[in-house]
């Protein structure tokens, strides 16, 4: 029973399986656990596959257990590295403290950038959800990482996207950390790819259920707002129109009246 599982105990384990975000392993348990991509060395890894493969007898230490889910995490990581993630991912306040976004390699930034521009370059339905997985949050928002493979033939790689906090939920998020945390799994589509940049724009909303964005106004004079939106002003034809009303009303002409006012002698 996993009540008998001991935080910290390591264990010679199997890999079941292998997913884009990282291996479920067989401990011998009543349930499988999971071995976090995050999870499987002290350095960063892209590709799950690079570091064990299904039949691969590995060591791993319990992380955590959770009885009432009946769920089990593991790690291949040092002792040292999973306290610096810890103490990383903790700490006070509304929106949290938090790890950064990993750092890749030069050669993963590479692989990154293609995809990037495969993605950008594709047919892509802005509309389709693809399962995503929490990798860091900040105050604004939370970084998910995803497999493009899910959103079109002929793409392949997993990439980070911000879910800006304004597309968490429908209704007004106070605080990431209300909606989301690291190691979640959250449905997310794509909105914007910006290559160029680099950055791929997320929402956790519906199409259908995300609000309509600000009308933006135009400062006439340049750099600021404008007091009025075009809605506000109503027709844009507006000073013809009262051109041509007043040509149509009487013309009254101004013509000097003179008063003799001087006084007449007896």
């Amino acid at each position: 029973p996993l009540s008998e599982l001991e935080v910290g105990a390591e264990v010679e384990a199997t890999v079941k399986t292998t997913t884009s975000y990282g291996a479920f392993i067989d401990i011998g348990a009543e349930t499988d656990a999971l071995l976090h991509v995050s999870r499987l060395s002290d350095d960063f890894v892209a590709n799950v596959e690079d570091v064990v493969k299904v039949g691969d007898t590995v060591t791993v230490r319990i992380v955590s257990v959770d009885t009432d889910k009946g769920q089990v995490a593991v790690t291949m990581r040092s002792e040292a590295a999973e306290a610096e993630a810890k103490a990383a991912t903790s700490g006070g306040g509304g929106g949290g403290r938090r790890r950064e976004r990993p750092q890749r390699s030069g050669a993963d930034r590479a692989a990154q950038a293609a995809a990037i521009n495969a993605l950008a370059e594709s047919s892509f339905s802005d509309e389709t959800f693809v399962e995503g997985e929490v990798v860091s949050t900040l105050d604004f928002g939370a970084f998910v990482r995803f497999d493009t493979a899910s959103l079109g033939e002929g793409l392949e790689g997993e990439l980070d996207g911000l879910v800006h906090i304004s597309a968490l939920q429908a209704q007004r998020t106070g605080s990431v950390s209300d909606v989301v945390s690291v190691g979640d799994k959250v449905q997310v589509r794509v909105k914007q790819v910006d290559a160029k940049g680099g950055k791929i724009s997320l929402s956790m909303i519906s199409k259908e259920d995300e609000p309509a964005p600000r009308e933006r106004r135009q400062n006439n004079r340049g750099g600021g707002r404008q007091m009025f939106s075009d809605s506000e002003m109503g027709a844009k034809d507006w000073k013809e129109s009262l051109e041509k009303s007043l040509e149509d009303q009487p013309k009254f002409v101004n013509s000097f009246v003179i008063e003799d006012k001087r006084k007449v002698k007896a």
